[in-house]
């Protein structure tokens, strides 16, 4: 697993949750399902909290990478901050000799732009600042994707994620559990993608670019509070086009602290490394 494919893990880990995390307020729930309308109103929250952990498995000599972190969302602000830990192969971390961690503020009232800090950085880029800035929409846009559909999952609530939930269909109650405290019925669903971008023609281009590497469809569980809010969700995708091969990933989502401060600042510009055109090469 070479430092190049480490940045591609990397960035693999960071983008689904972290590009997911913006705005405030979906007022249009799709369906009657149950999960649909837990991710609805959750997504009115005006802040949260959540703790994440997943993992990605590739075309790396059956190596795999994994991922634990938190974060907070405020959704006034369209602001929030996570903090990473990785659990890479001996190999890997022998190539990185520094703490495997990443700090991450993240603001999306225009656009979405993503602040990081590692000590591993100074591998990536050497005599950087502190704190790198990624602009994933010019990243895109250098890439030939087109972002403008995908920007209104981050314009109407916290997570993109409990907007692709709002495309839930068939859920199926799989019992009762406790997530931190909280009992919640446990559902098992399909998130629809062609189901999500029904009615809106742009939206439904960019989700053609996603689908050609994720599929139509993808499963996933969810556990709803007795309040009829989302405590926790699991998703499980691949990505078939990747440069090196196959890639799959798996994300856990736990949900909590809804209504709590979130006070999140960017770093000042002198301690920023703009990066969006360093992470389009290659």
């Amino acid at each position: 697993m070479t430092l190049r494919r480490i940045q591609l893990a990397l960035l693999l880990a960071l983008v689904p949750l972290a590009a997911a995390c913006g705005g405030v307020g979906v007022h249009d729930a799709l369906s009657l399902d149950p999960v649909a309308n837990a991710a609805t109103k959750t997504s009115t929250a005006q802040s949260m909290r959540v703790a994440f952990d997943g993992s990605i498995s590739g075309p790396w000599a059956g190596q795999q990478f994994g991922f634990t972190g938190s974060g907070a969302v405020d959704g006034a602000s369209l602001t929030g901050e996570m903090h990473f830990r990785f659990n890479f192969p001996s190999p890997v971390s022998a190539q990185l000799d520094t703490e495997p961690s990443m700090d991450m503020i993240f603001e999306s009232k225009h656009g979405f732009v993503a602040y990081m800090r590692s000590p591993m950085f100074a591998k990536f880029v050497p005599g950087s600042k502190p704190w790198l800035k990624m602009d994933l929409g010019k990243l895109a846009a250098l890439k030939g994707f087109d972002l403008k559909g995908l920007q209104q999952l981050n314009q109407t609530d916290p997570t993109q994620n409990l907007r692709f939930l709002t495309a839930a269909s068939d859920s199926r109650e799989l019992g009762w559990d406790q997530v931190r405290g909280a009992l919640t019925k446990h559902y098992a669903l399909t998130i629809d993608l062609d189901r999500l971008a029904k009615g809106n023609a742009e939206l439904g281009r960019a989700l053609r670019q996603l689908r050609a590497f994720t599929g139509t469809k993808l499963p996933a569980e969810a556990w709803v509070d007795e309040q009829g809010l989302l405590r926790k969700l699991t998703l499980s995708w691949s990505l078939t086009k990747s440069p090196d091969g196959p890639i799959r990933m798996n994300l856990s989502e736990e949900f909590y602290g809804f209504g709590e401060a979130v006070h999140v600042h960017a770093p000042p510009a002198s301690q920023v490394t703009d990066a969006t055109k360093l992470l389009s090469r290659g």
